[in-house]
């Protein structure tokens, strides 16, 4: 069996510690002109405690962030969520800026399965993404639902997002969910960005990625080799 640390080099090739890749994203952005006190940070991870490392992380740097979080790390705030966290940014020299990080989650257990991490006070190994766990059962028992449930909005879309772009047979195993939902995350970003930022009178950077908990305490992040979204146009940014 492979460790922990073998299944994050295999599944999630050239990850770093968090604390690292966003002192490289401060390093990255400042030449493009942005900075905490002129830029708003819009953070999407999923609702899960142990993902909040992140944000907290974020906040320390570029101060309060509009929070994105949904199950899954997905981005169902809409247009009107957008709009609304763009009307809260400075307007420093006639401009506005965002910093918009979006990520899904998974963790590694000690022993290297996917999915497993100790959670205070819980016996036994619990799951994570909780979520993208779920929909990985209900889809390999056939079943994921494909109806919005009215009580259950957030998991509902969730699984018609993921059931979407399932191939005929497939069985992913969490890591692959987690790639494909940050897939997904990265087309609604750019969507929403498309319909609600204006580079007449903004500039923003988009960043994705995976979210990887591994044992003792250890968060890591993965991002799409060199490339970042910047006014809408893909760029080579060395964040990993």
């Amino acid at each position: 069996m492979m460790s922990a640390r073998e299944v994050r080099e295999a599944r999630f090739p050239g990850a770093l510690p968090e604390q690292t890749v966003l002192d490289r994203l401060s390093e990255v952005t400042a030449p493009l002109g942005f900075d905490p006190p002129n830029t708003i940070a819009c953070v999407g991870v999923c609702r899960d405690e142990i993902a909040q490392h992140l944000p907290a992380l974020v906040r320390q740097v570029w101060g309060e962030a509009f929070n994105f979080c949904s199950l899954g790390g997905m981005l169902f705030l809409g247009r009107t969520g957008f709009r609304s966290a763009h009307h809260h940014a400075p307007v420093v020299g006639g401009r506005e800026r965002y910093l918009h990080l979006a990520f899904s989650h998974v963790a590694i257990g000690e022993d290297g399965t996917l999915g497993h991490c100790c959670r205070l006070g819980r016996p036994g190994a619990s799951a994570a993404c909780g979520a993208l766990e779920a929909f990985r059962q209900a889809h390999a028992r056939g079943d994921a639902g494909l109806f919005l449930d009215p009580d259950d909005v957030e998991m509902s879309l969730l699984s018609r997002r993921l059931s979407a772009r399932m191939k005929p047979g497939a069985r992913p195993d969490l890591a692959d969910l987690a790639h494909l939902a940050r897939e997904i995350i990265a087309e609604d970003l750019d969507r929403m960005l498309h319909d609600t930022a204006d580079p007449a009178q903004a500039d923003w950077v988009a960043v994705t990625g995976i979210q990887i908990h591994a044992p003792e305490g250890e968060e890591w992040i993965w991002v799409p080799p060199g490339v970042a979204s910047i006014n809408g146009r893909a760029q080579a940014v060395h964040l990993a």
